[in-house]
């Protein structure tokens, strides 16, 4: 059963702010690659939503990357059979520390 993909505010401006570094430093090309790369792991998050690894901290909190240069941090939501997107971050424009 595939949940719910539900986007906070802060995860919509990470993406977007992704999109537009993409956009300024590389080509169209490589946005619609970002783009698609992005919606193909959705779908997949939503049909297994243990896919990422649990923080040590909260049990239904999971954080990993979506690709090699990108960071999604999300919440399970059982009872309302939704995945909560928190946070989207690029590892290129500012690195873990």
């Amino acid at each position: 059963m595939a949940l719910e993909i539900v986007w906070t505010k802060r995860a919509q401006n990470g993406y977007e702010n992704i999109i537009n570094y993409i956009k300024t430093y590389f080509s169209d090309k490589e946005v619609r690659r970002f783009v698609h790369q992005s919606n193909e792991f959705l779908k997949l998050l939503s049909q297994y939503p243990e896919l990422l690894e649990s923080t040590k901290s909260h049990k239904n909190l999971h954080r990993g990357p979506i690709n090699k240069y990108t960071i999604l941090t999300y919440r399970i939501k059982p009872r309302k059979k939704q995945i909560e997107l928190i946070n989207i971050r690029s590892v290129r424009q500012k690195p873990l520390k």
